[in-house]
C-alpha cells in the first residue's frame, strides 16, 4: 500500500513539473535573455523596425521564433499588448520585425501606443537543447 502511494505521489510530482519545462528557473531549460531598445517614432507612416537580440549563456541563439506585441490603450487606462508580427533570429541571435506601414492603423484616434514587447515561447528544442521562455519590454514613443 505504501508503494502505491509513493508511485502516485511520484506521478503527480512528475506531471506537475512537466508543464514548467520552459519556465525560467525550472532547471529543465537553458535560460535565455532578450535585449531590445526603446524606439521613438516621428513619422507614423514610415516603416517601423523592431530589433531583438536573443542570447543563452551569453551566446547568440539562432533559430528562435519571436512574437512582437505593441501595447495600445486609452489615456489613463492600462494598455493591452496586441500581436503585430513575428521574426526568427539569425546566426547572430538578432531578429528584425518590420511593419511596412509604421504604426499607422495600430491605434484608434482616442488611443495611445506606449510600449512594445518581444516574447520567446519555445515549443521545440533548438539543436537538441530546450531553452526557457523569455520576454522583454521597451518604450515605443509616437510623437
Amino acid at each position: 500500500m505504501a508503494l502505491k502511494r509513493l508511485m502516485v505521489v511520484a506521478l503527480v510530482a512528475v506531471s506537475g513539473s512537466a508543464g514548467c519545462g520552459t519556465e525560467p528557473g525550472s532547471r529543465s531549460c537553458t535560460v535565455t535573455t532578450i535585449s531590445i531598445q526603446d524606439v521613438r517614432v516621428t513619422d507614423p507612416l514610415a516603416p517601423l523596425t523592431l530589433t531583438a537580440t536573443v542570447t543563452a549563456n551569453g551566446r547568440p541563439l539562432p533559430g528562435a521564433d519571436l512574437a512582437y506585441f505593441i501595447a495600445v490603450g486609452r489615456p489613463g487606462e492600462r494598455t493591452v499588448g496586441h500581436v503585430v508580427g513575428q521574426a526568427t533570429t539569425d546566426d547572430d541571435g538578432v531578429a528584425r520585425y518590420v511593419r511596412k506601414h509604421g504604426v499607422d492603423g495600430l491605434a484608434f484616434s482616442d488611443e495611445r501606443i506606449d510600449r512594445y514587447s518581444v516574447e520567446y515561447s519555445p515549443l521545440n528544442k533548438i539543436d537538441n537543447v530546450q531553452y526557457c521562455r523569455a520576454r522583454a519590454d521597451a518604450r515605443l514613443t509616437v510623437i
